[in-house]
C-alpha cells in the first residue's frame, strides 16, 4: 500500500530546525482543525479547520489599503486611544484574504493554505540530509492531526516512502479505528496529558480524558509504539503537584518507566495569537518559575521516570 499524495487538509505552518518535537533536527507540520478548546492554547489559529484572517494592530498605519480591497466591506479605519489603525468586523469577514496582500505593513496575514500530501512532501525532503544526520525526523502537529486522519495517514507513509523517520504530537483525542489508523506508520508518539481529573479536564478543554488515557495505553501497551508524555504546566489549572503526581503515577504503573517525561511550562504566546484573532482569553495565567519546573522534575524522577523541562 503507498500513500495518495493528493489527500489534501489545511496546513497553517512547516517549521523547519525543529529542536523540540521529538529527537534530533525536525520539520515539524502543522495542520488546522481541533476538538478541544484548551483555555491555555498556545496555538488558536489552529482551532478551526478554514484559514483565518490574523490582524497584529502595532503594525497598523491606518494607510486604507485593506479597506478598498476587501470585498465584503468589513474593514473600516476607527481611532484607538491616540492613533488610527484598521478594523475589521468579524461578522463581515469571510477569511478570504484580499486584504493581506494589499497591507504593506505585513499587519495582516492568512493563518492556513490548503496543501496536498505531495505539496508537504516536498518541503519535507529539503531537509532530509540534516534530519538524516541529527537522528530526527519529521513530526506532525496541530491543531489536532487525528482530526484530519486521511491526511496524516497518507503524509505519514509518505514520509517513511522517503527513509524519514516520523512522530505525531497529539491529544490523543479519536477512536480507535483513527489510532489504529495512523499509529501503524508512527515511529515516536508526543502524546499530550493535559489533566488527571476527568471533570477538571472536560473543564479546561471541552472534553473528558477516558478515551485519552486508554488510547496513550493502547498505542504505547498494544500497538508499542514509543511514547514521550508531553505535560503542559499551566498555573492554576494543571501544574499543581497533586495533579503532576497523579499524571506520574498513571504513567509509571500504566506505562512504564521507558516512557520519557517532557514537562512543558506555560508561555505567552497564545495570547497575541488570540488578539490578533479579535478574541479574549485568559490574561491572569503566570508562567511557573524556572526553580518550581525543577522541583517538578525531580518529583516526576522520583517516580523512576527519565524527565525534561521542555520539548
Amino acid at each position: 500500500m503507498t500513500a495518495d499524495r493528493t489527500v489534501k487538509t489545511t496546513v497553517f505552518n512547516i517549521q523547519t530546525y525543529c529542536i523540540h518535537d521529538g529527537p534530533g533536527i525536525r520539520v515539524t507540520v502543522f495542520v488546522k482543525g481541533c476538538p478541544l478548546r484548551c483555555v491555555w492554547c498556545a496555538n488558536p489559529e489552529s482551532n478551526l479547520r478554514k484559514p483565518q484572517l490574523m490582524f497584529y494592530k502595532d503594525k497598523c498605519t491606518a494607510c486604507g489599503r485593506c479597506v478598498d480591497r476587501c470585498p465584503e466591506k468589513a474593514i473600516s479605519i476607527r481611532q484607538e486611544k491616540d492613533k488610527y489603525i484598521s478594523f475589521t468586523d468579524r461578522s463581515l469577514c469571510k477569511d478570504c484574504g484580499a486584504c493581506v496582500s494589499a497591507c504593506m505593513q505585513e499587519a495582516r496575514e492568512l493563518a492556513g493554505e490548503e496543501m496536498t500530501v505531495e505539496a508537504v512532501i516536498n518541503r519535507v525532503k529539503k531537509d532530509k540530509l540534516f534530519m538524516e544526520t541529527s537522528g530526527g525526523g519529521m513530526t506532525i502537529s496541530g491543531g489536532e492531526v487525528l482530526f484530519c486522519p486521511e491526511f496524516t495517514e497518507n503524509l505519514l507513509m509518505a514520509v517513511h516512502e522517503e527513509g524519514i523517520q516520523t512522530a505525531v504530537e497529539s491529544s490523543c483525542f479519536a477512536s480507535r479505528e483513527v489510532i489504529d489508523r495512523v499509529y501503524r506508520h508512527v515511529d515516536l508518539a508526543l502524546c499530550d496529558i493535559k489533566h488527571m481529573d476527568t471533570n477538571l479536564h472536560r473543564e479546561y478543554t471541552g472534553v473528558p480524558n477516558e478515551q485519552i488515557l486508554a488510547n496513550i495505553r493502547h498505542i504505547h501497551n498494544d500497538l508499542q509504539v514509543p511514547v514521550w508524555a508531553r505535560i503542559p504546566c499551566i498555573t492554576g489549572y494543571n501544574s499543581d503537584k497533586v495533579n503532576i503526581a497523579s499524571t506520574a503515577r498513571f504513567i509509571r504503573n500504566e506505562l512504564g518507566t521507558d516512557v520519557r517525561v517532557c514537562l512543558l511550562p506555560y508561555h505567552r504566546l497564545g495570547e497575541s495569537k488570540n488578539e490578533s484573532l479579535g478574541k479574549d482569553m485568559d490574561w491572569s495565567i503566570e508562567i511557573p518559575s524556572d526553580d518550581y519546573m525543577q522541583e517538578l522534575k525531580a518529583m516526576v524522577e522520583g517516580y523512576g521516570l527519565t524527565v525534561q523541562v521542555g520539548g
